[in-house]
């Protein structure tokens, strides 16, 4: 089974905080969407998850 784990993930521009303390859990076979307002850092977070940010 497949899982994805974020503890404590944070990701910076600068002195710009994009992603600041997530903590997510995603099992086998759940289904995620991500919800918010623009520059909330959803797709810094995925492309953290997909290893195209460090």
């Amino acid at each position: 089974m497949a899982s994805v784990t974020y503890d404590h993930v944070y990701k910076r521009f600068g002195d710009v905080i994009a992603v600041n303390d997530l903590n997510i859990q995603i099992e086998d076979k759940e289904f995620l969407v991500l919800v918010g307002p623009s520059g909330c850092g959803k797709t810094t977070a995925l492309r953290c998850l997909a290893g195209l940010e460090e």
